[in-house]
């Protein structure tokens, strides 16, 4: 029988911290992309979503060089750790495994349509519009190339849902993500791709009416509104909603509450002020 503190690659961010609360700040130490474990909110979401291998990837280290440092404050790695992890190294991002790697052999031979979204997201703008706006102008034999400092993880789910391949590499500094458009791809109502519904808004308001739970997250930086909407629905009780204010309409919530069975009415005020109802 393994030992209680026995992990591998696969084990979840938020099962070390049970076992070693240490491991938050041995994590933050290694890369600065980790240093969000270090916020209470985002640690709880995003902890029991990410594995020891998801978090090197993300933070584009050596999965190896996060289980060596967890084997120092007392972790014992079991043997299909060391496979797992070896498994690891250096492989790309995909998302259906075979298929992305075969656009990938290709992509020699495809056009390349480059999107820089750093400026917008510099400004605190949410680029997804204008991602969305070149992915439904993608041609066969071209692919869509996100130049980003991150993964985009959300944006890499909704567009799997709509039958699009991609693969993430990494150069400098830089996070490469490529989109290719196939046949089973959708192009209709990308830019629309939440379907939301503020028809009823108000009176759908009225009917929670004192079983409202109020959160404000204008003025976070991302990705910590949506961490912090995830959060809060966690916390609600039976029968209530979540009546939340925003900046912006949240493009990549939809899919993270759908996968939670809520639903989500929106009401835009002006361009700085986004009212968001949150039920089941």
């Amino acid at each position: 029988m393994a030992a209680k503190n026995t992990i591998d690659a696969g084990t979840k961010i938020s099962t070390l911290i049970e076992m070693n609360p240490d491991t938050i700040e041995v994590i933050a130490s290694i890369n600065k992309n980790f240093r969000k474990l270090k916020n209470p909110i985002l640690r709880k979401t995003l902890a029991k979503r990410v594995s020891i291998k998801d978090a090197a990837r993300i933070g584009n280290v050596d999965v190896n060089i996060l289980l060596n440092k967890l084997r120092e404050i007392g972790f014992e790695i079991a043997s299909k750790g060391a496979e797992t992890a070896n498994s690891q190294k250096n492989t790309p991002h995909t998302e259906t495994g075979k298929e992305e790697q075969q656009g990938k052999q290709k992509y020699q031979d495809m056009k390349v349509i480059k999107l820089d979204v750093r400026p917008e997201l510099d400004k605190g703008i949410d680029p997804f519009q204008s991602i969305m706006k070149k992915i439904k102008t993608l041609k066969e034999g071209e692919v869509l190339q996100v130049i980003n400092t991150f993964e985009p993880l959300p944006l890499i789910n909704v567009l799997k849902k709509k039958g699009y391949r991609s693969w993430t590499e990494r150069e400098e500094g830089v996070v490469l993500t490529h989109f290719q458009k196939t046949e089973d791809s959708e192009t209709e109502n990308l830019e629309s791709a939440q379907n939301l519904d503020n028809s009823d808004f108000e009176k759908k308001l009225a009917s929670f009416a004192g079983r409202l739970v109020d959160v404000d997250v204008r003025g976070l930086e991302m990705p910590e509104p949506m961490m912090t909407i995830l959060q809060k629905l966690e916390e609600l009780q039976e029968g209530q909603a979540l009546y939340v204010h925003h900046e912006r309409i949240p493009q990549y919530l939809k899919p993270e509450l759908e996968n939670r069975h809520y639903k989500m009415l929106v009401y835009p005020q002006d361009d700085k002020n986004v009212k968001l109802l949150i039920y089941k």
